[in-house]
């Protein structure tokens, strides 16, 4: 999918938790809007959000689940787990095909299912997976990705092999750029650190 706006959106799949790191550069065309952009998005204490796209989709996105997060968890007495959230995304943007939100998402979280890490594209489509990349920097992050990833990596290997694949997403794509945001989720919840490119 090729957008006016670019990015660099990385998800791992962990043995204790799940890592999601993001460039911080937001572009229009070929012009820089900011170098300090927030791509990812604690929705939860146990579940975060990464989009790659346009700014102002996948803030309206971020802004409606954050409010049906609160109803389904009023409604069902219960947090919500990360594979229900995933699917509320994918509805979402399956109902709006016809006049998509331009957002591809990862979601990443731990319940008591587990770590689990969800990728999306703007039409819907919902696809587990140990790891993802997305936006216009994906294929030099896919090769630090494949070369990297091991089964039962901990967050702590796993931060400094996101933060390698969003840094060669950078170095070969003119639309991402700026510091690179980590954020990690364990059983202990969400903590987040900015690291210079």
């Amino acid at each position: 999918m090729s957008l006016p706006t670019g990015a660099t959106v990385v998800g791992i799949k962990c043995a204790d938790g799940t890592v999601v790191a993001t460039d911080s550069l937001i572009s229009w065309g070929t012009m820089v809007l900011s170098e300090t952009g927030v791509k990812a998005f604690k929705l939860t204490d146990t579940i975060v959000l990464a989009s790659a796209g346009l700014t102002s989709d996948y803030q309206m996105l971020v802004n409606r689940l954050q409010a049906q997060i609160k109803l389904y968890e009023l409604d069902h007495k219960k947090a919500i787990s990360v594979k229900v959230l995933a699917k509320m995304v994918a509805n979402t943007l399956y109902s709006r095909r016809a006049s998509p939100l331009y957002v591809q998402t990862v979601v990443v979280g731990i319940d008591k299912d587990g770590p689990a890490l969800y990728s999306m594209d703007m039409g819907g489509s919902l696809m587990p997976d140990e790891y993802t990349a997305t936006g216009t920097g994906l294929r030099s992050a896919y090769g630090i990705l494949e070369k990297d990833f091991k089964p039962d990596i901990t967050v702590k290997e796993a931060e400094e092999i996101a933060i390698q694949a969003v840094r060669a997403g950078i170095s070969r794509d003119v639309q991402s750029g700026g510091a690179i945001r980590v954020m990690s989720v364990t059983k202990d919840g969400v903590s987040e650190r900015t690291v210079d490119n």
